[in-house]
């Protein structure tokens, strides 16, 4: 059954137009291999025109755990899912409990208000139109593989590098609008055939920190 509306939900998305370009995470004809080799060309090509690049690489702390099932709802809705489809999805996504085992003890059972179920077969799509939106959000370049995420810049002068970081809080006002919670001391950034060596940051629990 969750196989079936999967498919016609991928279909209908397909045919839509409705998934990112810039996603290649769990989309058939993409893959890992696809996304490198095109955000190898693009810097490749930067590097021939004689420009350098920032690069920004970001992560998510518990990323599938995390997607609060409310909001997940009204993004399927605002992609055009709707009527039988999304009350069975939601049906699926609520009423969801679960308990701890240490030792052999268990801990007392607790309703799961957010994450895309992981081992499912629609848990990785649902998880993918969650974070559909994200790249309509950066003026600069961003590839995806599910929630792994990097953007980047073409560096010609400082100005590139400002640009680059404005992105970077436009990243941080979505991540805070959907409760999604990057993880900065995981993120890294990494500078290839230029001098500007500009210091980007992230908030981090009202903390300014540097990546």
């Amino acid at each position: 059954m969750e196989s079936v509306i999967r498919d016609n939900i991928v279909n209908y998305l397909d045919s839509n137009h409705k998934l990112s370009s810039r996603q290649y995470g769990f989309t058939k004809g993409r893959s890992c291999l696809t996304n490198l080799l095109e955000t190898f060309e693009s810097w490749t090509q930067a590097l021939d025109d004689g420009y350098g690049i920032d690069v920004i690489y970001l992560d998510y702390r518990k990323a599938f755990d995390t997607v609060p099932h409310h909001r997940l709802l009204f993004k399927l809705s605002q992609v055009g899912i709707s009527g039988n489809v999304l009350a069975w999805i939601r049906q699926f996504l609520t009423g969801r409990t679960m308990k701890v085992n240490a030792r052999g003890c268990y801990s007392q059972w607790a309703q799961v208000i957010s994450g895309a179920p992981q081992g499912s077969v629609s848990g990785p799509l649902l998880f993918l139109l969650h974070v559909n939106d994200l790249p309509d959000w950066i003026k600069n370049s961003i590839n995806m593989f599910a929630d792994d995420t990097k953007i980047w810049s073409t560096i010609t002068s400082e100005t590139d590098s400002y640009l680059l970081q404005e992105d970077l809080n436009r990243l941080e006002l979505w991540s805070k609008k959907w409760l999604l919670q990057l993880h900065p001391e995981k993120c890294k950034v990494m500078h290839v055939g230029h001098r500007y060596q500009t210091t980007y940051t992230m908030e981090d629990h009202g903390t300014t920190r540097t990546l």
